[in-house]
């Protein structure tokens, strides 16, 4: 689970920022245990208490998008840039500010903390286009054990480096635009006290990004959906706590493998590279709609929306499922706002006995800040954050729940947000035809 993400000199968050998902101590009743995940650390009597979920709202172009493309940075790093860098290559996440000639060629800085078991770690990285500066990972328990230290130009240390002969190896010659992270993940010892692995997983767990701007296909060839068509009992699952129940006229699913027919030059290359593994069937889903003659009808032929609940479907159990943190770019697209309102508090109500996950996601559905049918808000004060543009057109990231006596309890959010009372929204007074 996600506590924090920051950076500096990414994208268009040239100054430094931070999204916090330490919950505020709200005093009203039905925000003092919604929303948050209690999660007992070593040594501290009180449990860290965590939002369960962040909605970032600003006007097109302040930075939303950025902020989730932080941890997809993040991960990038931690995850693949051992196994996916050559040599001298540049590193593709390096995305500096590019509005001042004094930040192009700056390092991109970018850190988190996470929960790993009943402790915290925080991961730091600074890098330039083809090389990693600074990395540091950090046990943050009583003794603030450093367990990989690396700046440019010296040996690679840490606890797990120094106690390792396996790790001291792998570090000994590495690539400057590779993590000692994502390298010894690879490469290093599986199991054990020396291993990254427990460290690494956390990180990437934590930072887990997706972009559902992209409609479905007309085939899949996609992991996910061999999972839909063949475990059933994940596929019920999604049927009946998502896709039945969103109301879009759906009872029922179809899925169907059909051949796959390769042109002749992707079959001569198949032949020639025995390793590429190419596909021989497609999985085709088809959905079974209410009415008085009820035929199945192909994904592609369906609604954005539907195409955009399968879209998230896999996902979805995640959060249900798995301690993870997923920040989700066009969540709500495609999404009448009662649905969306219902995803959102489906993660915000979810019991903490058993599900510790969280969702931080990109949105102008100004609904969410506004009680309906005898209900609170969805989101609570401290669950909104805001991005806009300054004027050198830096983005700059605030909470709502910074607004002292602007935003209490007795207030309406959205209409305080739509009036400019929070900012972050376009001046469009002058547009016309």
């Amino acid at each position: 689970m996600l506590v924090r993400l920051f950076g500096s000199n990414f994208r268009s968050l040239k100054d430094k920022f931070e999204l916090s998902m330490v919950a505020a101590d709200l005093k009203r009743a039905e925000d003092s245990e919604r929303g948050v995940i209690d999660v007992k650390l070593d040594g501290i009597d009180e449990p860290l208490k965590l939002l369960r979920t962040v909605a970032i709202y600003g006007h097109n172009g302040s930075g939303k998008s950025t902020v989730l493309l932080a941890s997809k940075a993040l991960s990038w790093l931690v995850g693949q840039s051992s196994a996916r860098s050559a040599p001298g290559a540049m590193i593709p996440v390096f995305e500096p500010f590019l509005l001042d000639v004094t930040t192009r060629d700056n390092a991109v800085s970018l850190g988190c903390e996470v929960v790993h078991g009943s402790s915290l770690l925080r991961y730091e990285v600074s890098y330039r286009a083809d090389t990693i500066e600074h990395e540091k990972l950090t046990a943050l328990d009583a003794n603030q054990d450093v367990l990989i230290d690396r700046q440019e130009g010296r040996p690679v240390k840490g606890s797990l480096i120094a106690r390792s002969d396996a790790n001291q190896l792998y570090v000994k010659e590495i690539q400057p635009n590779v993590a000692v992270l994502s390298k010894l993940a690879q490469h290093g010892p599986a199991k054990g006290e020396d291993s990254v692995q427990p460290y690494y997983r956390a990180i990437l767990s934590a930072t887990r990004y997706e972009d559902y701007s992209a409609s479905a296909g007309t085939y899949s060839r996609d992991s996910k959906d061999e999972r839909f068509a063949d475990d059933s009992e994940y596929r019920n699952w999604i049927m009946k706590n998502l896709i039945v129940t969103a109301d879009i006229g759906i009872h029922d699913v179809v899925t169907k493998r059909v051949d796959v027919e390769l042109p002749d030059y992707i079959r001569k290359l198949s032949s020639e590279y025995k390793d590429l593994e190419l596909p021989d069937k497609h999985i085709l889903v088809y959905f079974m709609h209410e009415g008085a003659d009820s035929q199945p009808i192909a994904l592609p032929e369906e609604s954005a929306g539907a195409k955009k609940l399968f879209n998230i479907a896999d996902d979805w159990w995640g959060l249900a499922h798995n301690p993870i943190t997923l920040l989700a770019d066009e969540l709500s697209a495609s999404l009448h706002p009662r649905l969306l309102d219902a995803l959102i508090r489906a993660v915000n109500d979810a019991p903490s006995d058993h599900v510790q996950s969280q969702l931080i996601f990109a949105t102008h559905d100004t609904g969410l800040m506004e009680g309906h049918d005898g209900k609170a808000p969805a989101l609570r004060r401290d669950q909104i954050y805001f991005t806009t543009k300054n004027r050198d057109g830096a983005s700059e990231l605030y909470s709502l729940a910074e607004f002292k006596d602007g935003a209490r309890p007795v207030h309406n959010l959205r209409k305080r947000y739509l009036s400019g009372l929070y900012g972050a929204i376009p001046l469009v007074d002058k547009l016309s035809l």
